[in-house]
């Protein structure tokens, strides 16, 4: 199994009480868009590939102890701290990493592989690079199927409200024994109170 991040969730949240050959296919090829499409109840494609995109850079460039611990589905969310990009196009993206201080710190210094002490310009840029990097693989994916979009800069808020008009996603993962947010919209426009 190629891929532990998202093993204990599927292992949790799995409805059946037995895999079906397909699933254990699934989960022993490990091949992350399989597995999103087989046991995460996104609701539509355009979530499907944003959340393959996700996993796909968190795999390659985060610690092999992270975790999807839960994705719920809510019309708004506050943050205390909230890293965030829109794209806009065909259709209306945003993505976010939102969590306190210390836990978009772990996220920073793991990401950059450097060890920052405090929450600065460097741990923003960090944070800020990682969504970018997430949102250029998620437009790359569209434009396979002639979605185009342009990414705005990267941004950071702090006490922010986030509404969507027909809901996000809000997806936990937990590295280190820190818990973060990714907040998820796509084809919906959004709204922020800062």
């Amino acid at each position: 199994m190629q891929d532990k991040m998202i093993n204990k969730y599927i292992a949790k949240n799995h409805s059946g009480s037995v895999f079906t050959d397909n699933e254990l296919q699934v989960i022993k090829d490990g091949n992350i868009d399989d597995m999103v499409t087989t046991f995460l109840d996104m609701n539509t494609e355009y979530y499907n590939k944003q959340m393959q995109s996700v996993l796909k850079v968190f795999t390659q460039f985060m610690s092999t102890e992270i975790e999807l611990e839960r994705i719920i589905y809510q019309k708004e969310f506050d943050g205390k701290f909230v890293g965030c990009q829109i794209m806009d196009g065909d259709i209306d993206v945003f993505l976010g990493i939102a969590g306190e201080d210390a836990d978009l710190l772990c996220v920073a210094s793991t990401f950059s592989k450097e060890d920052m002490n405090k929450f600065d310009a460097d741990a923003y840029d960090a944070i800020c690079e990682l969504i970018n990097i997430i949102n250029g693989a998620y437009a790359t994916k569209l434009s396979y199927e002639e979605i185009e979009v342009s990414l705005h800069p990267p941004v950071f808020y702090q006490d922010t409200q986030i509404k969507a008009d027909n809901g996000m996603y809000v997806v936990t993962f937990n590295m280190k024994g820190h818990r973060f947010n990714l907040l998820m919209v796509a084809d919906d426009k959004v709204k922020l109170n800062v």
